[in-house]
């Protein structure tokens, strides 16, 4: 699950909301992870892409912080991966459950809070966002960009910038925003103390990045 458009991300948004319900075994699995490491878990997945590839689980926990407990530096823990494959196992051997293949079973883990910020950023049209530089009234803005949930505001050159950012406007901007993205925010995950914009320029995005958002982005 890496974007808001992926089918995971959409049927753990349908679980959420109440709308669908983890079935046997996984819903077993699911309260098993959350009652033994105290995290929140919404869904848990099991798939393969294809026949070369061995199976999977995707564990996918409400929030970053709990998904980060499933890591180790910048890799998944192998020991909680090893425990959680160990215990789907044991659920389908109990039940007799043969419909999955477990040889060589994978756990993964991922967060589904960021892309909720991120799908809620994803739905204030582009007719808000000028609305908003129309109330801002900078004439030094050169673009409202919005990438993956963050959202920069560019002015023309460095130096407006570093001046705008030195005032403390990033501030008062990021509240402005906030105004119009918290009535997309389904599931209350945005907090406006700690909802932040970025200031970069045309200037760096020309200069640095050949004028490509692919670039920028990427």
């Amino acid at each position: 699950m890496i974007t808001h458009w992926d089918r995971e991300y959409k049927v753990t948004k349908r679980i959420k909301q109440g709308k669908k319900r983890l079935a046997a075994p996984f819903a077993e699995l699911a309260r098993w992870i959350a009652e033994k490491w105290n995290v929140s878990v919404l869904n848990v997945i099991y798939d393969r892409a294809d026949s070369t590839h061995a199976p999977r689980l995707q564990v996918i926990l409400e929030y970053e912080s709990h998904a980060r407990r499933f890591y180790r530096n910048l890799n998944f823990d192998s020991a909680k991966q090893k425990a959680i494959a160990g215990k789907f196992l044991e659920i389908n051997e109990r039940d007799k459950l043969h419909g999955f293949d477990v040889d060589g079973l994978f756990v993964v883990f991922s967060a589904f809070a960021p892309l909720a910020r991120e799908e809620a950023d994803s739905q204030i049209p582009d007719e808000d966002i000028h609305a908003l530089n129309e109330r801002i009234g900078n004439p030094d803005i050169w673009e409202i960009s919005r990438c993956f949930g963050q959202v920069t505001i560019f002015f023309f050159t460095d130096a407006q910038a570093k001046r705008y950012e030195a005032e403390g406007r990033n501030k008062e901007y990021a509240r402005m925003y906030f105004d119009i993205l918290k009535p997309h925010d389904e599931f209350g995950y945005l907090k406006e103390g700690n909802f932040t914009i970025a200031f970069d320029s045309k200037q760096n995005f020309d200069e640095n990045y050949e004028s490509s958002w692919f670039y920028y982005y990427r």
